[in-house]
């Protein structure tokens, strides 16, 4: 009579119910996992049926689909067997967790990093995408975004990397190189960072900053940037003319108006009876197999194989040049921030023998995408082949060599200028000195590590410097020569001075 009275329940009744009601969350969570492996598993057998496919480069800005209606299908069987006792151990792993961790655990982002764990066994490119990052993934592949302008992957060691600034965005005035690693993001580690997390913190408002700090090859100490957000809007294709008659195109990505802009731009330089021509796809990340064969088709001789898409299964596809040579000599450039589409232009060129590639190795990524969305408003990006270039070239982590090796041009700013360890004439050729030293050096191109000893190798190539620029070869750091160095990194020159395109002209020359 008094629990009627009371409203209250007896506590034990209460416990009961506690129980009961947890048993049935477990029950829903365990249930939402389950569907969502077998969506899993039997989308990746229907996926020409409802999906798109992407060739994607590094996660990036810019990044575009390609539709199965251009040219790529997909066969695969699922296989729907499972671990009897999956379920009971998905069950007790989240009570556990949920019962006895130090601290209150989100059942969703239990469930998030549940299937973020399914491809944490994949290759880098695989990933799911909660539906935030899917989001901001769609954003970037319209071409219009609020960021610093930087295409990134997980690099090989533990931080994501950056493969190549988008030309003129922030990142680009800012002096971010292919091949920084993003170990802090506003001052929070990034150790461990997949490419879309680290995407989401590098985004912003446009107008904010991100401080970035930056482990750069080659030097020891951190670098530290403080990039001010911008509106990103990806250009695809700029043309001008050279001097002696030489026909210069930039392509800064593979995207949906690229094929139409590098029409007009062919039509330009035919127009202008170019017959030496320099096609730029330094850092630019890649994007439509569409547009890369597109491309490819102006240069390479009718029939030629461009590129082979290598499935799991026999399914393979080849596409070949279909149209008749440009009548021009062609000259591709390509560093480390040129990947995927960019690879299978350059190299498809190379593998032909229908023209010469200059500049440094090229990223080397050469998998293709398959994109899944899912009812939850998140997708799966799933690898679901390899491309290939004529002779059946391997293009992923190898990349391609450049028929005339040429280092990149330097890319001074006041950031990295302040970043240098400062040159003392005065202090003598102290460590301090030779760090500095090794530093610049290093910038300026020279295959040297700055770690403060002043050994023999150092010494070489100081004397190689001094050489250069008039001045005596004896190896010291005089304080001539530590002038000169700054000398040689801020002048306009310098900063002007691009050795790949001189590379390229002076092939023509011959």
């Amino acid at each position: 009579m008094a629990q009627a009275r009371t409203g209250k329940k007896d506590p034990k009744v209460l416990l009961m119910e506690k129980k009961l009601r947890k048993q049935r969350r477990n029950k829903i969570l365990k249930s939402v996992l389950a569907i969502f492996l077998a969506l899993l598993l039997i989308g990746t057998a229907l996926a020409p049926v409802f999906s798109q496919t992407v060739i994607t480069e590094p996660y990036r800005v810019g990044d575009q689909l390609l539709t199965s209606d251009q040219g790529i299908t997909i066969t695969a069987a699922a296989d729907t067997t499972t671990d009897v006792g999956f379920h009971d151990f998905i069950d007790f792993m989240m009570e556990t967790i949920q019962s006895s961790y130090f601290k209150d655990v989100d059942s969703q982002a239990l469930i998030e990093g549940a299937y973020k764990g399914i491809f944490n066994v994949l290759d880098p490119y695989s990933t799911y995408f909660t539906p935030a990052e899917y989001e901001s993934f769609n954003t970037s592949i319209e071409g219009e975004f609020s960021g610093i302008g930087a295409s990134i992957t997980e690099g090989k060691n533990g931080y994501v990397e950056v493969v190549a600034p988008i030309k003129d965005t922030p990142a680009d005035r800012a002096g971010l190189q292919p091949g920084d690693m993003i170990t802090e993001i506003d001052g929070v580690s990034a150790a461990g960072f997949t490419t879309e997390k680290a995407v989401t913190l590098i985004r912003g408002e446009k107008g904010t900053a991100v401080k970035l700090t930056i482990k750069r090859p080659g030097l020891e100490e951190p670098l530290y940037f403080n990039i001010v957000r911008d509106t990103i809007i990806v250009k695809s294709v700029n043309y001008k003319m050279l001097d002696g008659g030489v026909g210069y195109i930039q392509i800064t990505e593979f995207g949906t108006k690229t094929n139409g802009e590098f029409d007009a731009a062919m039509a330009y330089m035919t127009n202008n009876d170019v017959k030496k021509l320099v096609v730029d796809v330094r850092n630019n990340p890649g994007g439509l197999l569409d547009s890369a064969i597109h491309i490819s088709d102006y240069f390479i001789p009718a029939g030629k194989q461009v590129v082979k898409i290598d499935y799991k299964g026999s399914n393979d596809k080849i596409y070949r040049a279909s149209t008749a040579k440009a009548p021009m000599d062609v000259a591709v450039l390509v560093n480390g921030g040129s990947a995927s589409a960019s690879e299978i232009f350059s190299g498809s060129i190379q593998q032909t023998d229908s023209g010469v590639v200059i500049g440094t190795k090229s990223f080397g990524k050469g998998t293709v995408q398959n994109l899944m969305p899912l009812t939850n408003g998140g997708a799966i990006k799933l690898t679901i082949a390899e491309y290939l270039l004529n002779g059946d070239y391997h293009v992923h982590g190898i990349g391609i060599t450049p028929d005339i090796e040429v280092k990149a041009p330097i890319r001074m700013t006041d950031e990295l200028m302040a970043s240098l360890a400062p040159l003392k004439p005065s202090a003598g050729a102290i460590s301090l000195n030779v760090y500095g030293t090794q530093q610049r050096l290093a910038l300026l191109g020279y295959d040297i590590v700055a770690d403060g000893q002043y050994g023999p190798a150092t010494k070489e190539i100081v004397k190689q410097f001094q050489a250069l620029h008039g001045l005596t070869a004896s190896g010291t750091l005089t304080t001539q020569t530590m002038e000169a160095l700054t000398k040689a990194l801020v002048s306009d020159e310098a900063k002007n001075y691009d050795p790949q395109l001189e590379a390229a002209l002076a092939y023509f020359k011959k």
